[in-house]
């Protein structure tokens, strides 16, 4: 973030949080949080930083072993009168607009919210899963780590809320967050979740959600790739509908996830069509996908991109060793962190994980990639967690065997 920006920023949190606390109550409970004395106005401060190290164990490509912060976030929300609202940067995220995550306003409405401005399309189990909160180090290849490359949080206006045993969400957006380009891109998502049972001790949940993506004049391509090494390794091109030629995309899954004690599963399938109709020359098919055409290429033309049909599907689970159990956030519909009860070892908890990742492209041959991972993740308290992932990643399209050791430290308040 450039230095005008930066003192902007600091600027407005401290005046906000300095000025408003002569007069008004603060709490410190959970993080910083600031009252008026009338109630109609409150802002809360919390943050996230994730530090990351990958190591590599290279094959056909030459990952390169690093660190990065994988997040580092700052996030102010409140209550203005019987508005809400949530500005959310993320400092690892690069400039101000780049940094932005969650930016909205909201109010209630049928026993849920409205919202405008930036956020995440309601797609996706794992998508709705905070990264606080997530089983591994990163998401599976049914959400924007995968299938919705590139889209993760877009702009526009929805509802979410949550009906007896239900939680729903939907949105309708512009094919864009605030740090990509202007274009008339247009998308809507819907997911429903269920939740017939969920105790303190058990939950059963049935999902399902669907989204739609039309790109217009000067959209991004709409892409689907598989990170089958982890974050900073190689990833596999699976479907290409290019933004400048008008085509659309769309997905439906279903979700199937419980918990029971220590134990907890979680699974979902999706089904994307990305639209084609297109030629690529055979260097460029090369460069896109990183291997030459599964078919013959017409000498004049190229390589013909038709239709694409996307499957996609992930398990995943974990044991908590110290005995805990992953509780379920009802308004987001997908599980939380286990609560450290203190017992383990060093005082915190103990988790064993895996997962099994798979995508592929039913009308290319062989173009398919897997990934699999295994890991351990060490709640020091309800505010620091370390994990350790070793994840085997096979692409079936090149060849490619590469395989990373990923850690995090990881504090959220």
């Amino acid at each position: 973030m450039d230095r005008p920006h930066q003192s902007l920023l600091a600027l407005s949190i401290t005046c906000l949080l300095s000025g408003t606390a002569v007069a008004d109550q603060a709490e410190t409970k959970g993080n910083l949080k600031i009252v008026s004395d009338d109630g109609n106005f409150s802002a809360s401060l919390g943050g996230r930083i994730h530090f990351d190290t990958y190591l590599f164990d290279s094959d056909q490509v030459n990952a390169i072993s690093t660190t990065e912060f994988r997040r580092a976030r700052i996030t102010l929300k409140g209550d203005i009168y019987d508005w809400s609202y949530i500005l959310e940067q993320d400092f690892a995220g690069g400039s101000t607009l780049d940094g932005f995550r969650d930016v909205y306003l909201a109010h209630k409405f049928l026993d849920g919210e409205v919202r405008i401005g930036q956020f995440k399309p309601f797609r996706s189990m794992a998508e709705m899963t905070s990264s606080n909160e997530l089983t591994m180090l990163e998401r599976p290849f049914s959400s924007a780590t995968g299938l919705y490359d590139g889209n993760q949080f877009q702009q526009g206006i929805g509802w979410t809320g949550v009906l007896d045993c239900f939680t729903l969400g939907m949105m309708a957006f512009n094919l864009r967050d605030a740090g990509t380009p202007r274009n008339e891109g247009l998308g809507a998502a819907g997911r429903l979740a269920w939740h017939p049972i969920n105790t303190d001790h058990e939950t059963l949940h049935l999902g399902t959600s669907i989204s739609y993506e039309n790109a217009n004049q000067n959209s991004s391509d709409l892409m689907a790739e598989a990170d089958y090494a982890g974050r900073r390794g190689p990833s596999q091109l699976m479907a290409l509908t290019p933004g400048d030629l008008g085509g659309d995309a769309s997905t439906a899954a279903l979700e199937l996830a419980g918990s029971y004690g220590p134990l907890y599963l979680q699974a979902e399938y999706t089904v994307g069509g990305f639209e084609g109709n297109y030629y690529l020359t055979e260097e460029d098919f090369e460069d896109e996908f990183g291997a030459p055409a599964p078919f013959p290429c017409d000498p004049e033309f190229g390589c013909f991109i038709g239709d694409q049909t996307i499957h996609t599907w992930y398990v995943q689970g974990s044991w908590m060793l110290t005995g805990e159990h992953k509780p379920y956030s009802q308004k987001r519909g997908a599980f939380s962190s286990a609560k450290p009860s203190g017992d383990g070892l060093w005082g915190g908890a103990w988790e064993l994980t895996f997962r099994y990742d798979t995508m592929e492209n039913r009308d290319f041959d062989h173009l398919k990639a897997n990934s699999t991972t295994v890991g351990l993740n060490f709640y020091a308290n309800r505010n620091v967690r370390f994990m350790l992932n070793y994840i085997i990643g096979d692409d079936d399209f090149t060849g490619d065997g590469t395989d990373q050791l990923g850690f995090r430290a990881q504090i959220g308040w």
